[in-house]
């Protein structure tokens, strides 16, 4: 077909489309597009009306002589743009199918996926809003996911391009440019075997404007408490348990109080400043057993902690370099009242701040031969102190400690191979440095250092290698906590088989060395492209550790051989006394390889053009001021295949529509799992027998899976964890055995503003999300027991979880 417009007025109809997609969604988008007609006519350079740092192909035409017209539309501002590909993305359709009220459920959500693949753990991930890092985790905590346009997930590398060590993966956060909600959210939850009751009230307010964002959000929590006769625990008569039970809780009765405010404002069109402050305060109320043998009379643990925090932050540009500034401030105080017989009360207190600072700068240092070398330097401070007053039985203990800690880190990335710069045709390599040192005042200096290496090979493969060397010092009360002293404490002796009351010590351990560790990491990250919407990734991971400061571990015979020092027996061998100061173990080794895939599509679109389907992806209706969010920092400007981008082509933009469905699966499998305590001693195999906690060796298998599908407004989660379980060798008893343990939880979810018939015959209803949430499904317990099938007393399902199979409604309204 021939067309009959000019190529001038073809361009000038291109650009009035593309700018008509990038325009707050209250604007009069007619007239942006007027703008870049008239614009194109008069043969001036055409303004954007967004101004984000990148853009992406959106659809092709054929021109009159068979010439290819590209049209670009804008990255959704915010996205980061890193060599290295996301493991994840979601778009709003996505986040909404989750069924989650604020970042930090959505997050507790997104575990499997978020994980750090280092085997070290599983520690919050690193957090970015817009491309940009902010004060603290409780920027974000409670902002809702409605607000939210998009969230990517990063492997560990990209978290040393913004100036954190490679040790959790990055979540980079996508907010919209226009939103506001009021909103009041309440919970109620009960054990279908009842005994404890949870009721939750929060209100919360969000306002994300052309300037900044404000977001203040309160609580309150009430939980009842949860007694031994609320559970099918079978007493032991030798121990006189039986007559304690109506006296002794399993958890406590807690009331928590909190109030949160973020304040995010913008300076300028390239700086932002935030500030965040929080004040929480829980009274908890346990019981211990009977006060003089009357179970009436119970013993009593009363305790209230308060917790004060705030960071403030700021960050801009110097020139094309972005630079951030940090300062945080915490304080936490405790008081704990324990009843004795004869009237004695014990009282312990304590009082912890933490406060320190970071100054970061990030940008392109020079052009190299394959693109921009990019440097991020850190310079941080952070301080600690710790009091505590310990009264017992009329002796009193003081405890202080405190520890400043000055660091500098540093980042450099070095592409190597780039087709775009004509260097070789074998994909983008690039290669990322960083070093660190620290000074701890009560310790030794540390250094660390680490290389890692990526080959983006196609748009949809890549493939990541890295190396880290580290050391770390033991905590301040690893170090100098002073002792305590505790007696009738309730333990499992392998030596006998018997559960026994032993007198236990606690406290610090000068003589603690610094922990060495070697990381080793190979990843694959894959996203077919004959299957839209499905990731592959396999990471294999190898940890070595050396003096590793530990809690003091299980005592199984191994653990009792290597610390013979630590135990007390009386003459007959019955276990009277344990020191569980922590101790140093001589090395640790262990290796996994983790796989998984995530695969989610949307379906039921109503509109469908340029061969992209509306709500898949794309920025949000509105376009970005100049400077908010764009490329990590110092990162190349223009196209980047194979970055944070992918799956962004061919894409239209709007809200979510219709439906989407997504799955996720992930499977960790152990290789090994060693210990060395001491030299000369035989290396325990925590997956072949061996054990140094109390919840038995290392499981072989783990298996991750979650899924859901939520259509016009409603929306059902699923997922399930599998856990192969483990053994510990060795005792009178025989082996005990920890055996499998496979959970299974549900969400089920209505947002009614998508139900206008229902809000139409009930207009208090407008706004409103109710949720239905069945953690633990089949009240699976995890089946501990020795070689005779006996479980032991402190083993039983009602001490490892009391709650069990656990339900919870909550309603959720929105002004």
């Amino acid at each position: 077909m021939t067309m009959s417009c000019s190529p001038l007025s073809l361009r000038a109809a291109l650009l009035a489309a593309t700018a008509s997609l990038a325009v707050p969604a209250q604007a009069d988008t007619a007239k942006a597009a007027s703008d870049a007609a008239t614009a194109a006519d008069t043969a001036q350079p055409a303004q954007p009306v967004a101004v984000p740092a990148d853009s992406i192909e959106n659809t092709v035409f054929g021109g009159e002589e068979g010439d290819e017209i590209i049209v670009t539309a804008p990255r959704l501002a915010g996205q980061l743009d890193t060599d290295i590909k996301a493991e994840a993305e979601l778009d709003e359709a996505a986040i909404a199918s989750y069924g989650a009220s604020n970042v930090s459920e959505l997050l507790e959500a997104l575990a499997p996926q978020t994980r750090s693949g280092r085997g070290r753990g599983s520690g919050r991930p690193v957090i970015l809003v817009n491309g940009r890092r902010v004060g603290g985790f409780g920027e974000v905590r409670n902002l809702p996911p409605d607000a939210i346009a998009k969230v990517e997930i990063f492997p560990e590398e990209v978290a040393l391009q913004y100036g954190y060590s490679a040790d959790e993966r990055v979540v980079n956060l996508v907010l919209k440019p226009n939103f506001r909600q009021i909103a009041l959210e309440g919970e109620a939850g009960i054990p279908t075997q009842g005994g404890r009751f949870h009721s939750e009230l929060e209100p919360s307010f969000l306002a994300i404007g052309e300037k900044g964002r404000v977001n203040i959000n309160g609580g309150w929590e009430h939980r009842t408490m949860l007694r031994e006769t609320g559970r099918d625990i079978a007493y032991d008569p030798a121990t006189g348990r039986a007559a304690e039970a109506p006296a002794r809780s399993l958890l406590p009765a807690t009331d928590e109080y909190k109030l949160d405010a973020t304040i995010q404002r913008s300076l300028d069109k390239v700086t932002d400043a935030s500030i965040n402050l929080r004040f929480d305060q829980t009274d908890s109320l346990s019981w211990l057993g009977p006060r003089n043998g009357d179970a009436n009379d119970p013993l009593t643990r009363d305790s209230r902690s308060r917790n004060l925090s705030g960071t403030a932050s700021v960050n801009g540009m110097l020139g094309d370099w972005r630079w951030s500034a940090t300062g945080n401030y915490a304080d936490a105080d405790s008081r704990i009242f324990t009843d004795r017989n004869a009237g004695a009360r014990d009282r312990f207190d304590s009082s912890q701040q933490s406060f320190g600072g970071n100054a970061n700068l990030s940008g392109t240092v020079t052009e190299g031969w394959a693109g921009p070398i990019r440097l991020s330097m850190t310079g941080s401070y952070s301080g600690i102190r710790f009091d505590s007053r310990s009264e017992r039985s009329g002796d009193v203990t003081l405890t202080e400690l405190s520890r400043d800690t000055p660091s500098v880190f540093g980042s450099l990335t070095v592409p190597l191979l780039d087709p775009e710069y004509d260097v070789a045709n074998i994909g983008r390599v690039s290669l990322t440095l960083s070093g660190q040192t620290q000074k701890p005042s009560d310790f030794q200096s540390l250094v660390n250092w680490g290389a890692s290496l990526n080959w983006g090979v196609t748009d949809s493969l890549s493939l990541l290698a890295s190396f880290n060397s580290d050391e770390a010092a033991p905590g301040i009360q690893q170090l100098g906590a002073a002792p305590l002293v505790t007696p009738a404490v309730t333990y499992y002796d392998f030596q006998t088989g018997q559960t026994v009351e032993i007198t236990t010590t606690t406290g610090g351990n000068p003589f603690l060395l610094a922990e060495r560790r070697r990381d080793l990491k190979l990843g694959v990250n894959w996203s077919p492209p004959m299957v839209e919407g499905l990731n592959l990734s396999v990471n294999y991971n190898r940890n070595v550790s050396h003096d590793t400061a530990e809690s003091f571990p299980l005592l199984t015979p191994e653990i009792e051989a290597a610390f013979p020092d630590r135990v007390t027996r009386d003459a007959s061998g019955v276990l009277v006394a344990l020191d569980q100061r922590p101790v140093n173990f001589n090395r640790s080794e262990n290796s996994q390889i983790r796989w998984g895939l995530n695969f989610g599509k949307s379906f039921g679109q109503s509109d469908e053009r340029g061969g992209g389907r509306r709500g898949e992806g794309g920025p949000p209706p509105g376009g970005a001021r100049e400077g908010a969010g764009g490329p990590p920092p110092g990162a190349a400007r223009g196209p980047r295949p194979g970055g944070g981008g992918g799956g962004m082509r061919g894409r239209m933009f709007g809200g979510p529509q219709g439906g989407r469905w997504q799955v996720s699966l992930y499977h960790t499998l152990r290789l090994t799992d060693t210990v060395l305590i001491r030299p000369g001693v035989p290396e325990l195999d925590r997956l072949n027998g061996s054990a140094t906690g109390n919840n038995g060796g290392s499981n072989r298998h783990l298996v991750e899976l979650d899924g859901g599908v939520f259509y016009k407004g409603v929306g059902a989660r699923f997922s399930a964890k599998y856990d192969s379980g483990s053994r510990v060798t060795g005792g009178t008893a025989g082996d005990l055995h920890f055996g499998d343990l496979a959970t299974f939880n549900l969400r089920m979810f209505v947002d009614l503003n998508q139900k206008p018939k229902i809000t139409e015959a009930l207009p208090f209803l407008k706004g409103s999300r109710l949720r239905l949430a069945i953690d633990n499904i089949f009240d699976a317990q995890r089946r501990i027991s020795d070689a005779n099938g006996v479980v032991p007393f402190n083993y039983q399902p009602g001490y490892i979880d009391p709650l069990g199979r656990y339900i919870e409604i909550e309603w959720r309204k929105s002004l």
